[in-house]
């Protein structure tokens, strides 16, 4: 155990306000790296839902606000993946591959026909900004897992890292379709 953790059965463990359990089996500062990783999944997840509730305003929006629930189930997944310290059968994000999302996020050229990460600007629209945002809220889910598996993470930790890495692919992905219509008319 580390400075600040007590491992025994969490049910058995008189648990001060300021730690919190970790597993069945170790309780935690609320401030462990992965405690503070779980909060950042929380916080993207809400903020998700809060867009979703945003773009219904906007009847043109549909396929977004749906694409928008496959990641929050897959953020769902990632979160119970952390806690049971189990890999995700399924590591698929819209439909695609890890490697399809890297390479459509690194080549929206010849994926979208624009240009890659356009410098912000209200021109794209409330979608595509909505998705910025997004976009930069999963880069500090991703700082955080980085952080909470920095030493000798587990295998299912190891799928986790990879699947925060292009969680902000899978945004810039959306920002490039939103910024095509703008575009090309779409």
């Amino acid at each position: 155990p580390m400075k600040g953790e007590s491992v025994m059965p969490a049910a058995k463990i008189a648990k001060p306000e300021e730690m919190t359990h970790l597993n069945a089996h170790r309780v935690v500062a609320k401030d462990h790296p992965r405690i503070r990783f779980r909060g950042q999944l929380d916080q993207l997840q809400a903020r998700i839902v809060l867009v979703q509730l945003e773009l219904e305003r906007e009847a043109d929006h549909r396929e977004l606000i749906d694409e928008l629930e496959d990641i929050l189930s897959l953020l769902r997944r990632v979160m119970r993946s952390e806690v049971l310290d189990e890999p995700l059968e399924d590591e698929r994000i819209l439909g695609l591959t890890l490697e399809e999302l890297r390479a459509q996020s690194h080549d929206p050229k010849a994926a979208f026909g624009v240009d890659p990460m356009a410098p912000p600007s209200r021109r794209f629209g409330r979608a595509w900004a909505l998705m910025n945002l997004l976009r930069a809220e999963s880069r500090v889910a991703e700082e955080t897992a980085v952080a909470a598996f920095k030493t000798g993470p587990s295998k299912a930790q190891q799928q986790l890292l990879r699947i925060m890495n292009r969680l902000s692919s899978v945004f810039h992905i959306l920002m490039c379709r939103l910024q095509a219509d703008v575009e090309h008319g779409g």
